[in-house]
């Protein structure tokens, strides 16, 4: 029997369907990603992670978005780069909001002890604070 739906529909079905299972692969590579963390194995987590990259962000919805962001920033400070894990750190903040979409509650409370230890003491300064000025 002869597909009748114009092609117009089939291309929507198709890309439909190609998001969808972006979706789901990128919830999968941050849950691989969590996982490696959780087993304080940071150099698996950022390889989920690269796997996944920045560049997805704005087509993530925002509990996947506030999981890499977090994930991207804890992992980054456990490898001692700093800068990186108060960048991705402060997005998660926000993207989460004051609900913490996406984040458990340990998570949450984990983030916000993490980016009191990076905010920058300096003026006017965008570096993450280091570890001596916390102390």
């Amino acid at each position: 029997m002869p597909d009748l739906r114009p092609p117009f529909l089939r291309g929507l079905l198709v890309a439909s369907l190609a998001v969808l299972a972006g979706c789901t692969s990128w919830s999968n590579e941050i849950r691989q990603a969590e996982l490696a963390y959780d087993e304080a194995r940071p150099d698996a987590a950022l390889a989920w992670l690269d796997v996944v990259g920045d560049d997805n962000l704005g087509r993530m919805g925002l509990s996947d978005r506030a999981r890499y962001l977090y994930v991207r920033g804890m992992t980054e400070f456990r490898l001692g780069r700093r800068d990186d894990a108060l960048f991705h750190l402060a997005l998660a903040r926000e993207v989460s909001g004051t609900d913490g979409v996406g984040l458990r509650r340990e998570q949450r409370e984990l983030m916000d002890r993490t980016l009191t230890e990076l905010t920058p003491t300096a003026p006017m300064s965008h570096r993450a604070a280091s570890p001596a000025a916390t102390e």
